[in-house]
């Protein structure tokens, strides 16, 4: 039996509910996790198999499906996981520290050639990472993408399930 980490009680395991992936910062809902919850002090746990491959299908989901703006909370997750502090990723962009943090807080919108680059930047990460390309035709992909783009609502959530970050060969988006 296996003891929660807090009290040292025993914790109950749970499968087949979907997991509020909140620790990315973004809408992401996992299925297929298992989870432990323990009665005595509700404390709650998830085991997430290969944790660096699934943010990759994260920020491959967003550079590649999302086709408004990127959203804050888009900008400061692949930020992180391109292991950038807001300094850096301004210096690779070409803008100032602020400039992202205003991107990032949601007080100014990033524009359509930032959004561009900064898609391109992670994909070519993402890419290099998996040691293959996971994006088949990048230059379709952004010749998709309208000239001006409006400020639209569209859904948030990302619905994945363990096989598409555990399977070798990653889907091509």
């Amino acid at each position: 039996m296996e003891k929660c980490y807090s009290c040292g009680n025993s914790i109950k395991t749970i499968k087949d509910k979907p997991y509020k992936f909140d620790e990315c910062g973004i809408n992401v809902v996992l299925y297929g996790i298992t989870q432990y919850t323990c009665p005595t002090c509700n404390e709650s746990y998830a085991s997430i198999p290969n944790l660096p491959k699934l943010h990759r299908i994260i920020g491959t989901h967003i550079c590649t499906k999302r086709k408004a703006l990127l959203q804050p909370e888009e900008i400061k997750f692949l930020r992180k996981d391109l292991h950038l502090k807001a300094k850096e990723l301004a210096l690779t962009l070409g803008v100032t520290a602020s400039t992202v943090s205003r991107w990032e807080n949601g007080k100014k919108e990033i524009g359509e050639a930032h959004d561009r680059l900064l898609r391109s930047i992670y994909m070519m990460y993402a890419s290099e990472q998996a040691h293959h390309i996971i994006c088949e035709g990048i230059l379709e992909l952004f010749k998709q993408l309208p000239a001006k783009r409006k400020k639209i609502k569209q859904s948030t959530e990302i619905s994945l399930n363990p096989q598409e970050w555990l399977n070798e060969n990653l889907t091509t988006y």
